[in-house]
């Protein structure tokens, strides 16, 4: 059985070998580069912020713009300043102006918070990591309470 498969594989001529081999190999080259190219377009947009204020903000936290989740929270600490340096990630496919402003968004006055993506009308974010420079902090009912208490002081 094995010397039939050999003598058949020996039928053919040695340029359709050639042939078969340099399409296979074309294919493999061929699903190797758009397996690349998919993967590269899959890079996450790394973005920072500063904020003075930040409750109800927790990793996690999901990043809207629109209405719609484009990204997540994934860090949060502070900086020397005591202020709130807030880190996370944004899907790279949502085009986003480089004057936007980030604030946090609050679901009603108890709701869930948010980052809000404000978009600007500047040359749209290309870098891979992207600094917010305009932040607006979130207040609560608790701070505006103890603003009220010291104005009657």
């Amino acid at each position: 059985m094995a010397t039939k498969i050999v003598s058949e594989i020996d039928s053919y001529s040695s340029s359709f070998h050639f042939k078969i081999g340099f399409f296979s190999i074309l294919i493999f080259f061929l699903i190797i580069s758009f397996y690349q190219s998919s993967e590269n377009s899959n890079k996450e947009i790394k973005f920072k912020s500063i904020f003075n204020y930040v409750e109800g903000i927790s990793v996690g936290t999901d990043v809207e713009m629109a209405g719609l989740k484009i990204g997540i929270v994934d860090k949060i600490s502070l900086n020397q300043n005591n202020e709130v340096v807030v880190e996370g990630i944004i899907d790279p496919l949502i085009d986003i102006p480089d004057d936007s402003i980030l604030l946090i968004r609050s679901n009603g006055i108890f709701g869930k918070k948010s980052l809000l993506i404000e978009p600007g009308f500047g040359d749209m974010i290309e870098n891979e990591s992207y600094l917010f420079t305009d932040t607006k902090d979130s207040y609560s009912i608790d701070m505006f309470l103890r603003y009220l208490g010291n104005l009657n002081e």
